[in-house]
């Protein structure tokens, strides 16, 4: 999470602007024709309950229900969209309209982590009865415009209504991954957690989604742009989201003409100079380091990074508003030679590991084996020791490469006589079983079967001697660990 601005699904007190009998008022009505009734309809509130799972050791036990509550609103094709950091964690899900007393069940349709996104299926038609949806604009609103800013700040079953003002248009590092740069729209507005996922709305159509606030700037609140929200939609309609794709290098502006002369780059060439290049990247089998890159389709570069027709984009926003699978032409030059390469979008990988929050887990000998993956980095990180959570929340940033499913994690170690002694063991990287590498979770599960009916190695990354268990220690333990915390050995959640 952001050091400067957080997610708006947790609780707080706010004014609400709400009369008796559902009729609201606002400071201004900047929906145009919007029909006010149809609008208020349409801004849904949503309820995410989730018990603790006991078997993911973050949670084991903490007891507690835990309750989000944010806001959403029903576009075309009876769908909701809201925030994906609303619904991520969901167990229970259910939404509302701001005039019923009647909570309708709804489930997640599709994530997309890398842009805080969901759409949300209701399967009781009644829900959408009367209502009309809402229609998401074609562009970012322009600086200095009004906004109307719907929500349900503090989990209040009222709709509130904010003005907003449109101060900035930038690209910030999404809070809900701590990993993606998007576009991001930023406003004025007293905005209160529980506004996720609302929206806002100018000339009648949505103008952005509430996701974040500033805690350091007051009544400094962020959206997610139209463009984002488009994209999301249309990434769907295959019926699976794949996300944005990512550039995958890094590359050094401002290059001085000798510089050019010793990269052979034809004299008054404009263009960026490739720094690194992140394996299994859309781009890392075509750019290599030193790669003189000037033109990317038909879109010419500066020596900035931007494109040579001012149009304010840069040569990232000539990547990310296209889809997996789309192909782009690269332009550039090695060693004096010039190449022009078409070249097939694709997910990242590492990525889409870090990204996942799913909880996935091992148990053998009382001991859990865990993915590393954003679900280890929650509001229980705590838990983690610093130089772990150090590698993968900001040196994992800027090597993406590094991290794969290879990295498992001895995370919890249920308490038992014979593995008490193996507590110098928890939250180490294993690197082996039996002298094997295990690819993934499955992998180690397959692994782990092969050999407990002989003795197991287990070999942590960092320290000197190995984790050794027989077949009646390992026998011992699960019988126990079974019967006390009703956790079975080499049945949760095997990476699938």
């Amino acid at each position: 999470m952001s050091k400067t601005r957080f997610l708006l699904c947790l609780f707080c007190f706010s004014a609400l602007f709400v009369l008796p009998g559902g009729s609201v008022r606002s400071q201004n009505n900047t929906g145009g024709n919007q029909d006010l009734k149809n609008l208020f309809g349409s801004v849904v509130i949503v309820r995410s309950d989730s018990y603790p799972d006991p078997s993911d050791p973050l949670e084991f036990g903490d007891q507690d229900l835990s309750k989000d509550v944010g806001s959403g609103f029903i576009i075309q094709g009876n769908r909701i969209l809201t925030n994906a950091h609303v619904v991520a964690d969901s167990k229970f899900l259910k939404v509302k309209h701001y005039n019923s007393g009647k909570y309708y069940d709804a489930k997640v349709e599709f994530l997309g982590y890398d842009c805080d996104l969901a759409l949300l299926k209701v399967e009781d038609d009644e829900f959408f009865m009367g209502i009309e949806p809402l229609e998401i604009a074609d562009e970012s609103p322009s600086l200095g415009s009004n906004l109307l800013m719907l929500g349900y700040p503090e989990g209040d079953e009222n709709l509130t209504l904010e003005n907003g003002i449109v101060n900035r248009v930038e690209r910030l590092r999404y809070s809900f991954t701590g990993l993606d740069y998007r576009k991001v729209v930023r406003v004025t507005a007293n905005i209160l957690p529980g506004y996720s996922g609302g929206p806002a709305i100018q000339n009648g159509k949505v103008a952005g989604i509430t996701f974040e606030v500033s805690q350091l700037q007051g009544n400094t609140a962020y959206l997610i742009p139209p463009e984002i929200v488009l994209h999301f939609l249309k990434d769907v309609e295959d019926g699976s989201y794949n996300g944005f794709p990512y550039a995958g290098f890094t590359f050094q502006n401002g290059n001085s003409e000798s510089l050019k002369r010793y990269l052979k780059v034809p004299a008054g060439l404009q263009g960026v100079l490739i720094n690194k290049v992140y394996p299994d990247s859309s781009f890392s089998e075509v750019l290599q380091q030193d790669d003189f890159l000037y033109k990317i389709d038909d879109a010419f570069l500066n020596n900035e990074g931007g494109l040579q027709e001012f149009t304010g984009r840069t040569v990232v926003d000539l990547i990310e508003p296209n889809f997996i699978g789309q192909t782009l032409t690269l332009f550039f030059y090695r060693n004096g030679k010039h190449y022009k390469v078409p070249t097939q979008l694709k997910q990242t990988k590492s990525l889409d590991m870090y990204r996942d929050r799913e909880s996935k887990n091992f148990v053998g000998a009382g001991l859990m084996f865990q993915s590393v993956n954003r679900a280890l980095f929650g509001k229980e990180s705590q838990r983690i020791e610093t130089a772990l959570r150090y590698h993968y929340s900001y040196y994992i940033q800027d090597d993406l490469f590094r991290f794969t499913e290879r990295d498992l994690i001895l995370t919890t170690i249920f308490p038992d006589p014979l593995n008490s002694k193996y507590l110098p063991y928890r939250f180490k990287i294993l690197e082996s079983i039996n002298g094997k590498t295990p690819s993934d979770l499955s992998d180690f599960k397959d692994l782990w079967n092969k050999y407990a009916d002989g003795t197991i190695v287990l070999k942590f990354r960092g320290v000197g001697l190995p984790l050794i268990l027989d077949t009646k220690t390992i026998r011992t333990i699960d019988a126990r660990v079974k019967k006390r915390f009703d956790v079975r050995p080499d049945a949760n959640k095997e990476g699938k």
